[in-house]
């Protein structure tokens, strides 16, 4: 063997060290004994700088280090690397030295995807059947939010974007304006500053109740309209309710609901005023594991009056039913409403 291949052979030795002994040290499992080899091994030339600069890659990490994402990186990265200094066979010096330095360079990838995937990771909210639950997101602003419902979050510089999944919620927002406040629903955009709305997606249906101040409700694809396309967008007033089927051409609706019975849900009781029997079942089930399901989608139009009380399904199945041309079977654990 030539003294340069010794040199090199000996060389990737210290990387391949330095490189371990940073994993082991942050996975903090050295012995007393391997306390010692350590510092033995720091003690030699050269080995210092090696290790500072192993544990550059390691430190870009150490603000979220206790992130799940990063945890199982490290995880993995020390079992690999354990493995390699278990098995002392390697291929040829020049290649190994590829290898190792192949292998940190991947470490540093993960870790970088892994930091920017969750700073650009939305917050999650998100309530079962029959849960509600009030947030205060980090600009102040207060979120209630109905069961079954899903809406992700993200606080930016320039902006504060929310998207609704599925489901109701309200929004008192906290006035910012250089910070837009924004609701994607379905293919709905609702543009605010500082104000009180609230949005639904239900039954296809997109539906805002705007409470107080102004709120503007845009398509979610008028970004940069051409100058062949009028813009679909509408000013709201307090005290009106915008109905817009998702991807639906005609125009949105407007009426004029009751805002205090609109409100109803947050205390627990749910007040409908010739509401669809579709919707209506649709809300109700949000609140029970016993579901309803209607048997004729036909008999979805049929309009339904009165208040209940989030979660009675019975109370909900006997009022309809003694009012309308129903008839309730159970099936399957489920109501099932028929055509009477």
């Amino acid at each position: 063997m030539s003294s340069e291949t010794t040199a090199v052979s000996a060389a990737d030795e210290a990387i391949e060290a330095a490189a371990l002994w940073c994993i082991q040290l942050s996975d903090g499992e050295l012995s007393e004994s391997e306390w010692a080899e350590f510092e033995a091994w720091l003690a030699s030339p050269g080995h210092a700088d090696l290790f500072q600069e192993a544990t550059a890659v390691w430190q870009a990490s150490g603000a979220v280090g206790d992130w799940p994402q990063v945890i199982a990186l490290r995880t993995k990265a020390l079992t690999q690397f354990r493995k390699t200094n278990e098995r002392r066979w390697l291929p040829a010096p020049s290649r190994r030295l590829a290898w190792i330095s192949g292998l940190a360079a991947a470490l540093l990838l993960a870790v970088t995807i892994t930091l920017f995937w969750h700073l650009d990771r939305p917050s999650e909210y998100e309530t079962g059947i029959g849960e509600r639950q009030v947030a205060v997101l980090d600009d102040g602003s207060r979120v209630s939010l109905d069961a079954v419902t899903l809406m992700n979050v993200r606080m930016k510089d320039e902006s504060r974007q929310v998207e609704l999944v599925g489901g109701r919620a309200k929004f008192d927002v906290a006035k910012d304006p250089l910070r837009p406040f924004t609701v994607a629903a379905g293919d709905k955009l609702v543009v605010a500053v500082g104000t009180s709305f609230s949005v639904e997606l239900i039954e296809g249906d997109v539906r805002v109740i705007l409470y107080e101040g102004q709120v503007e409700v845009r398509d979610t694809s008028d970004t940069a309209p051409s100058a062949n396309t009028t813009p679909r967008r509408l000013l709201m007033r307090p005290g009106s309710e915008l109905v817009d089927s998702v991807g639906s051409v005609k125009p949105a609706r407007i009426i004029r609901p009751d805002l205090t019975q609109s409100l109803s849900w947050e205390q627990g009781l749910i007040n409908f005023d010739r509401e669809p029997l579709a919707s209506a079942v649709e809300r109700m089930n949000r609140y029970s594991t016993k579901q309803i399901r209607i048997s004729d989608a036909a008999l979805g139009a049929i309009r339904v009056d009165g208040m209940f009380k989030a979660g009675d399904v019975d109370a909900f199945v006997e009022g309809v039913a003694a009012l309308h041309p129903l008839r309730p079977k159970n099936i399957g654990g489920e109501i099932v409403l028929e055509r009477r």
